[in-house]
């Protein structure tokens, strides 16, 4: 009886890992996006870092305009790890010092997809960051570039 379970365990050990290889693996990505109608080239990461940080850049002699997509908690802090280096309450602080220094408005914030998805096709020169599954879905975005992939 023993030996039976041994050998039927060790079978489907066998099968699973025979099977593993094959299936699919998903792993997040966090991409910058803009709407379909963009056109302009990847940033550096010191260029996307700094449009989040409220500071210009251009493309086609326009300013591009970050949005801060704060929809998902889990890509918010993956945003801020990963893409600005900054904890979310260092990244409050630079937003606000530099609006107080400068008199300028500090970088949008949106608590919804669809908000951010009517910001981003509204404007081309508008700029956020998403998960990229998310922007698969929708035809009216465009991935600009990827910012972040979970390693598996």
């Amino acid at each position: 009886m023993i030996l039976s379970q041994r050998l039927s365990t060790t079978l489907i050990t066998t099968l699973l890992l025979g099977v593993l290889p094959s299936m699919p693996v998903f792993s997040k990505e966090l991409v910058l996006v803009s709407a379909h109608t963009a056109n302009y080239k990847p940033l550096s990461s010191f260029e996307v870092r700094k449009i989040f940080l409220g500071y210009p850049v251009q493309r086609a002699n326009t300013p591009l305009i970050a949005i801060r997509n704060k929809s998902d908690k889990e890509s918010y802090q993956i945003f801020l790890q990963k893409v600005i280096h900054l904890s979310a309450r260092n990244y409050e602080r630079r937003l606000m010092s530099k609006t107080f220094r400068t008199g300028t408005h500090t970088v949008l914030a949106v608590e919804s997809l669809s908000a951010l998805r009517k910001k981003l096709i509204n404007n081309k020169f508008n700029v956020s960051v998403m998960w990229l599954d998310d922007v698969v879905l929708d035809s009216k975005l465009k991935v600009i570039q990827r910012l972040w992939k979970e390693d598996n």
